[in-house]
């Protein structure tokens, strides 16, 4: 039986292409690897976006495991190379989508986006993830948060595709059951930052 662990990366700098991450997020990052040394993880996947590459660094670094890109764990906005990232924390209060996202209408955050080829994307993506370590226990899914709502979305039937917005270094597991069929076991675990929170 093979458990993703589907990991949201941590906070990135706003106002950026493809941004690296904040001096917080990095203090995430290193968080959620330490914490995941207490766990048996067999590998590391990451999107190819520059803010999950440096999530999966300290990760990599912890666990002496060396993670592989896939392209298609990449969040929507990748298909517009120039499509700045903005972090809600960094969003003025008034701002649509700040709004959409506080009054739970994800899918308004990204209006152009063709929500239905997204999710399909996702669904074939973590298939892939499952067929190429189904002979590994638990691997960790360096990707992004519409991702994972997406992907979570089509697991438990939801018909509103973004459905949730997961915390920075969020976990939520997926596991594949030997008939087959994936089922969900957590959605946006943050347990890790409960002792020290990160500022």
């Amino acid at each position: 039986m093979t458990e993703l662990l589907l990991l949201r990366h941590a906070l990135p700098l706003s106002g950026h292409a493809d941004p690296g991450l904040s001096d917080v997020g990095l203090a995430q990052a290193s968080r959620v690897a330490q914490w995941l040394t207490g766990s048996r993880i067999d590998a590391v996947v990451t999107s190819p976006l520059r803010r999950a590459r440096e999530t999966a660094a300290p990760i990599e670094a912890a666990l002496a495991l060396t993670a592989e890109v896939i392209h298609d764990l990449r969040e929507w906005e990748l298909d517009d190379p120039n499509q700045v990232y903005d972090a809600l924390e960094d969003m003025e209060p008034d701002d649509p989508r700040a709004l959409a996202v506080a009054e739970g209408r994800y899918d308004d955050f990204v209006p152009e986006l063709d929500t239905v080829a997204f999710q399909r994307r996702t669904v074939t993506a973590i298939e892939d993830v499952f067929m190429r370590y189904q002979h590994h226990g638990r691997v960790v899914v360096c990707t992004h948060g519409g991702f994972i709502s997406a992907y979570l979305a089509y697991v438990i039937g939801a018909r509103q595709v973004m459905w949730f917005n997961a915390e920075y270094t969020g976990v939520s597991r997926v596991v594949r059951l030997p008939s087959g069929r994936v089922v969900v076991r957590s959605v946006n675990e943050t347990g890790h930052f409960e002792r020290q929170p990160v500022a």
